[in-house]
């Protein structure tokens, strides 16, 4: 155990250890990085991904074993892809209805679902959803990712991300967990937000220096909330919220259904 650091403790009070699967050599994670059991990350070696990637030994295979620093990590469905799409489903379902996320997990019956659903699109929609997805010129997306540690390519993709894990970690979130169908049994995995939260059982590495510009990045998030003008979510962005919501519950209803039947959640190579 590292001294000193509080650490992520499961519902039985023992510290939480994870794996994370790779070929590459490295000291730190990239933020939104998946951790999981080491059945999970023995899948993730066997995935064909690794195969089509010239620069990488698949003959060298790394399992990674982890800690995390004690936070506020909260469940959501395992959403397969996370794409900015799934992350925007999910941010929208924070900021209308937080049960949602629940009642997907709860496999809650979807027609009830998705009238709560279709009930929440009624309310305006909170300025931080667009202002999250906000498309801003490259050169002010160089600079704002310059006012934090986390990314540093400038593109729209980084930007979205960056501004969704500071309005997470805004409202008390530290990370996310869910039960993972896609590589193991509905055990659980963990998405961390910053690399300094994650503590490295395989070798020790100093933490990483970080910048966060706490004044400046106030600052742009208030220009664009003064200036923005309350709405209501479009039919287009209603229907495509809730079908990406409906193929995250479809994909818990067939992914339990597979554990029901046995069938191994993939093939490992022995």
């Amino acid at each position: 155990m590292v001294q000193n650091i509080q650490l992520l403790s499961d519902e039985n009070r023992n510290v939480v250890t994870a794996y994370h699967g790779t070929y590459y050599d490295f000291d730190y994670f990239f933020p939104l990085t998946h951790f999981g059991t080491e059945h999970a990350a023995k899948c993730v070696l066997n995935e064909g991904k690794w195969k089509r990637d010239k620069n990488i030994d698949i003959n060298k295979p790394k399992i990674i074993p982890v800690n995390f620093r004690k936070g506020n990590y909260v469940e959501i469905p395992d959403l397969n892809n996370h794409y900015i799409e799934d992350w925007r489903a999910i941010i929208l379902a924070v900021l209308m209805d937080k049960t949602i996320i629940d009642d997907i997990n709860k496999l809650k019956k979807w027609t009830t679902l998705e009238q709560k659903c279709k009930m929440a699109t009624t309310k305006l929609l909170p300025y931080q959803y667009d202002f999250i997805c906000e498309h801003i010129e490259p050169e002010n997306i160089k600079q704002e990712l310059k006012l934090e540690s986390l990314y540093d390519k400038p593109t729209d993709e980084n930007l979205f991300l960056q501004r969704m894990i500071l309005f997470l970690e805004s409202i008390g979130i530290d990370g996310f967990k869910y039960a993972n169908f896609t590589e193991c049994g509905g055990q659980k995995s963990y998405i961390i937000f910053r690399p300094n939260n994650i503590i490295r059982l395989d070798k020790k590495v100093a933490p990483v220096i970080t910048c966060n510009n706490i004044e400046k990045l106030g600052k742009i998030k208030s220009a664009f909330a003064q200036t923005y003008k309350p709405r209501l979510l479009n039919l287009s962005e209603i229907q495509s919220w809730i079908k990406k919501l409906h193929d995250f519950y479809d994909f818990r209803v067939s992914e339990v259904a597979r554990q029901k039947r046995n069938e191994k959640p993939c093939n490992l190579q022995r």
